[in-house]
């Protein structure tokens, strides 16, 4: 009995690992981004470091499965969105200003470079009145060809 416990905790910590692995690789994964959203994220890190910035920046999401996107759907993501063909990045925005903290403070560094590379070709997101550290710190930005811009 203690060994089918064992094997099926083990099965169990298996799965989980498996899963964690999977939703990492699967997030941070820049595979299937177009080219000129591509471009936005290398200038941004680009233009970070030149203004004297650190690029703290983790991909979130990139070019999502209609089932990830589905999903998301329940937590207020878009069911046409940009990520389902690979025209848009979010990322989350860590101490790119090196003060110490993470904060709206960082996320405006980010947005004002965004602005000056996208302009009215694409779209930028923030999230700075949401609850959650990890929905404060994002930023979606896209090349849909058009200007679109918001701030929950």
């Amino acid at each position: 009995m203690k060994k089918l416990i064992r094997r099926i905790l083990l099965l169990n910590l298996i799965l989980i690992v498996s899963g964690i692995i999977f939703f990492f690789s699967y997030s941070n994964s820049l595979n299937g981004v177009n080219h000129t959203t591509l471009g936005y994220y290398e200038q941004l890190k680009g233009e970070l470091k030149n203004k004297g910035f650190k690029p703290s920046l983790v991909v979130i999401s990139a070019k999502r499965a209609n089932w990830h996107n589905s999903l998301l759907t329940s937590f207020g993501a878009a069911s046409n969105s940009q990520h389902l063909t690979g025209t848009a990045i979010d990322i989350m925005v860590l101490d790119v200003n090196e003060d110490g903290r993470m904060n709206d403070k960082d996320v405006n560094v980010v947005v004002s470079i965004l602005e000056g590379l996208i302009g009215s070709k694409g779209g930028i997101g923030t999230y700075k009145m949401e609850y959650l550290i990890w929905n404060r710190q994002m930023v979606h930005f896209d090349s849909r060809g058009n200007k679109a811009r918001w701030n929950r």
